[in-house]
């Protein structure tokens, strides 16, 4: 059956919200991916901080999903390069567990919205939608 004209231009005006997803670890890679894609948003994944930086240099993501620690950077070093390439979107860092950290300041001021155990995939879909549907960035700027 067709959608109705006006239900298919709104899905078609609708840009769906872009997800940078860096991780070293092919299973986190493959189930984030998917799990986003499913819960309507593009997703683009990585190895590295160093190939997180050169696809924020040169395309306009919505949100970044890191893990704390990659094989060329901890998740701060990332977002400190973020924030002095003056990104603006919303950062989730991701750890192996439950989140150990209780005081994230210091990730808060260098951008980071929230932190999550990195294989509880359903909480991060909810994370990150909850965090994308108010629609506003959060200036990675103290």
């Amino acid at each position: 059956m067709a959608q109705p004209a006006a239900a298919e231009s709104r899905t078609m005006n609708t840009p769906r919200k872009k997800v940078l997803v860096a991780d070293c670890h092919e299973e986190v890679l493959i189930a984030l991916e998917k799990m986003l894609e499913d819960a309507g948003f593009d997703t683009t994944t990585v190895w590295t901080a160093r190939d997180a930086l050169k696809l924020v240099d040169s395309q306009v993501f919505d949100l970044v999903l890191v893990n704390e620690y990659l094989p060329d950077a901890e998740c701060e070093g990332l977002l400190k390069a973020l924030r002095k390439r003056g990104a603006q979107m919303p950062c989730i860092v991701m750890q192996p567990s439950a989140p150990q950290i209780t005081d994230f300041t210091g990730l808060r001021i260098l951008g980071a919205h929230d932190i999550v155990c990195k294989y509880a995939y359903q909480q991060i879909v909810v994370v990150v939608s909850e965090c994308l549907a108010c629609d506003k960035k959060a200036p990675l700027v103290a």
